[in-house]
């Protein structure tokens, strides 16, 4: 239990302080700028915005998917199924990010950072649901 709960509480600060944080206007200016040297990203035209709007979106939908898991860390058990949704969730985001280092000039040091983390979250999912659900069906103090 220990295990699923550190793994709520650890998802659930990263998305809903990180990612959220990491997707407001005031930040992605600067951080879109290092992702993509050299694409003319049309900063202050309304296709910007408009690119900020869309990163704004995924960021409160990640916030919501942290808060979610804070909340669950008092009952891992019961909600456990946040655990496929942040698997899912990182193979999504994952792809995305090997898509935009080969095909959309992502820069390939920040895409692999990126591409490691969501290999991390993943590994901890799965610790943290074998934890809840053991195969041998054996209790575990995890």
């Amino acid at each position: 239990m220990k295990t699923a709960r550190a793994f709520f509480i650890g998802i659930g600060i990263f998305y809903a302080v990180f990612n959220f944080l990491g997707t407001l206007p005031f930040s992605t200016a600067g951080f879109l700028g290092t992702m993509y040297p050299g694409v003319d990203l049309h900063m202050g035209e309304p296709i910007f915005q408009l690119l900020q709007d869309a990163w704004i979106i995924v960021g409160i939908q990640l916030g919501a998917i942290g808060l979610v898991a804070l909340w669950g860390a008092r009952d891992p058990h019961r909600y456990a199924a946040v655990i496929p949704v942040v698997i899912v969730t990182e193979v999504v985001d994952g792809l995305w990010d090997l898509y935009s280092i080969i095909w959309s000039h992502e820069v390939a040091w920040m895409g692999i950072v990126t591409v490691v983390i969501h290999v991390v979250w993943i590994a901890w999912a799965v610790a943290a649901w074998r934890a809840l659900f053991p195969r041998d069906g054996a209790a575990q103090a995890a």
